[in-house]
């Protein structure tokens, strides 16, 4: 299997312009602003002039008049930019539409004047010379929010672009880590089994009985990143069954897992790198009778799993890192791409002979364990 890297799909294109609904809200908070101006220059500043509660509703009216165009103009906004090339156009057809939206104000409130305040109308052109400049500004101010809704909108696309993206290349880079370790265990497997087609050919075919086993939890989890201990127990047992058979039962190991761990999410084979890098460099090393104990607890809502063997152990506190192969650096990585700083891989000596590889990641569990294939004829620590 090859791992691929696929593009996140485009964003689609969102409309840039507030809802009509905060556009009016705006205008409302606008209109009475303005609107309660009198009453407060008369509490606080004792103006003479009586404040009339009309004033307020002409004020907004005369901002429900603006929010009733608001998207209207960001939408031509929108249509008519200024670009380098086309600048020319966008400030004639805006200057036009400026022109048409200030008469249109002092149109509407003109009428809305003689229906508040029957009377004399105020004249037409001196309460357009008056207004203008100040319409003309609105409207300028509403084709500058729309550019800015459009800014913050392709801010916002780039930055969700940006996420998927780096999603995607972390699954790929994870995808890349996992494939490493899969064919790493299965040629050294293969190996193992050549050696004993002439030495031993019943071990060998207990070997590749256990081998099938293997591939076939393998290919069962094989687009899975992160399965439960569980799982990843039923892998190990098939994995350590091999090595049994491979030392002629010079192999003892122990299971020891927590009940309350078991249905614990972890990386896809995080524990055979460390059992593989524990038999190379322990059992194999030595050349004696070896023991691979295999542990994991749920403490403080962490989740720590520990591989033991009874080799000679480093000679130098700083030794431990020089044992880890490619598996060791490749789970290493993994742990670091799937849980950055939350997640801890050791090596360290243990007091009474031998390495210790401990990994310490955050708990997490799914809704329930899954159920579990048969075990495998391994003693089992209580």
């Amino acid at each position: 299997m090859n791992a691929t890297l696929t593009l996140p799909a485009p964003v689609p294109a969102q409309r840039p312009l507030p809802r009509m609904r905060l556009v009016f809200l705006l205008w409302t908070g606008w209109g009475l602003f303005f609107g309660m101006r009198g009453y407060v220059n008369s509490w606080l500043f004792g103006v003479p002039r009586q404040p009339q509660p009309v004033w307020i509703l002409e004020n907004l009216l005369d901002a429900y008049y603006w929010a009733l165009l608001t998207l209207p103009i960001m939408a031509l906004a929108m249509r008519f930019r200024f670009t380098r090339q086309r600048w020319p156009l966008a400030v004639a057809v805006h200057a036009l539409a400026a022109t048409a939206t200030a008469l249109g104000c002092v149109l509407f409130n003109i009428a809305s004047v003689a229906v508040l305040e029957p009377g004399p109308a105020p004249p037409f052109s001196g309460y357009f010379r008056a207004t203008f400049y100040t319409n003309f500004q609105w409207y300028l101010l509403l084709v500058a929010a729309a550019y800015m809704f459009e800014n913050v909108r392709r801010l916002r696309d780039r930055e969700v672009q940006a996420a998927r993206l780096g999603e995607r290349l972390a699954q790929a880079r994870l995808e890349a880590l996992k494939m490493q370790i899969q064919p790493h265990f299965l040629f050294n497997t293969l190996h193992t089994i050549s050696e004993l087609i002439h030495e031993d050919p019943d071990a060998a075919e207990r070997m590749i009985t256990r081998l099938g086993d293997l591939l076939r939890l393998t290919v069962d989890n094989a687009q899975a990143h992160e399965v439960t201990l569980a799982q990843e127990m039923d892998f190990l047992e098939a994995y350590l069954e091999i090595q049994r058979t491979r030392f002629n039962d010079r192999l003892e190991v122990h299971l020891n897992v927590a009940d309350d761990a078991r249905e614990a999410l972890v990386p896809n084979l995080v524990l055979q790198p460390l059992v593989e890098n524990a038999i190379r460099h322990g059992t194999a090393s030595t050349g004696g009778f070896g023991v691979i104990l295999v542990k994991a607890v749920r403490v403080d809502g962490r989740l720590r799993m520990e591989v033991h063997d009874n080799g000679k152990g480093p000679q130098r506190p700083e030794r431990p890192r020089a044992r880890q192969g490619v598996g060791i650096a490749n789970t290493r990585q993994r742990l670091e791409q799937m849980y950055g700083a939350e997640a801890h891989l050791e090596l360290t000596h243990c007091p009474i002979g031998g390495t210790v590889a401990a990994v310490e990641i955050p708990f997490r569990a799914t809704a329930a364990p899954p159920p579990r294939v048969a075990p495998l004829p391994l003693e089992v620590a209580a």
